[in-house]
């Protein structure tokens, strides 16, 4: 079994300065806030959890299926949040402003998957970007003061130009997402 997610990475230098900014402050160390390494930075669009091994060659078929065709694109990384809410932090996200044109065929790779017997938690797409876990809310105070100051705050274009099908291997470092196959868009 490998735990496998299908998702976009993320890459901008505009908001990785920030995010180590944010980092490196006292208030929002490591004490209070488990950072991912910006290496890992992605948006999931379809989570699998426990998956069997042998699913991977149709999995790829699937993700080429549907993604195939569609252009890479630009969006804003915009806005802080939390997780699930303001009174019970878990985790520290930025927004992505549009996904508009892999939504559709995210939408028809989860009834492919269905139908092929993947079974899929039947939670909503909240596509974002997960900056870091919040270890404990003790100081609520930095990450209110975080949030109320970059809620809508522009943190740059970035470029979504491929799909990956990644593992999640855990280490005693943090996770680390493997990909293990890659859909590119269309440029």
């Amino acid at each position: 079994m490998k735990r496998l997610f299908i998702g976009i990475p993320i890459e901008s230098e505009s908001a990785a300065i920030q995010a180590k900014n944010w980092k490196n402050s006292p208030e929002l160390n490591g004490h209070v806030l488990k950072w991912l390494n910006f290496e890992n930075w992605h948006v999931t669009l379809i989570f699998l959890g426990d998956t069997p091994e042998t699913t991977i060659p149709k999995l790829q078929e699937l993700i080429t299926q549907f993604f195939a065709g569609i252009q890479s694109f630009s969006t804003n990384l915009r806005g802080t949040g939390v997780f699930p809410n303001s009174n019970n932090p878990k985790v520290l996200w930025l927004g992505i402003e549009n996904l508009q044109p892999l939504m559709p065929a995210q939408i028809r790779l989860v009834d492919a998957l269905k139908q092929n017997g993947f079974l899929l938690e039947n939670k909503p797409l909240k596509p974002h970007l997960t900056l870091a876990r919040i270890k404990n809310s003790a100081n609520r105070i930095a990450i209110d003061s975080l949030i109320g100051q970059y809620q809508y705050f522009d943190f740059g274009s970035v470029t979504i130009d491929r799909v990956i099908l990644y593992e999640s291997i855990s280490t005693p470092g943090g996770p680390v997402y493997q990909p293990l196959f890659v859909s590119r868009l269309i440029r």
